[in-house]
């Protein structure tokens, strides 16, 4: 089970994956990651916040180019977490 610290880390390295990631090429996306199976007090726990038409957001992001490779760097990164990553394109 992971803990409050758990997730905290990795919010951290999903801003780092961010910051990191390359622009290249024309595929501007949206990326988001929510909870999955979880109720609301331990999204609240973990600092998610409400939006009503994307549910409890723990992270999200967008980018103008090479959008799925942040996709499935982020995807990647969240594995073993009650957490989904869903990438819209712009």
């Amino acid at each position: 089970m992971k803990t409050v610290q758990d997730y905290q880390e990795l919010r951290n390295e999903l801003v780092k994956i961010r910051v990191e990631h390359k622009e290249e090429g024309l595929d501007p996306n949206f990326i988001s990651v929510r909870a999955s199976g979880m109720n609301w007090r331990e999204a609240k726990k973990i600092g998610m916040k409400k939006d009503y038409y994307y549910g409890w957001v723990f992270y999200s992001t967008a980018t103008n180019s090479s959008g799925y490779d942040l996709y499935e760097k982020i995807k990647q990164a969240c594995e073993g977490f009650k957490l989904s990553v869903v990438e819209r394109q712009l």
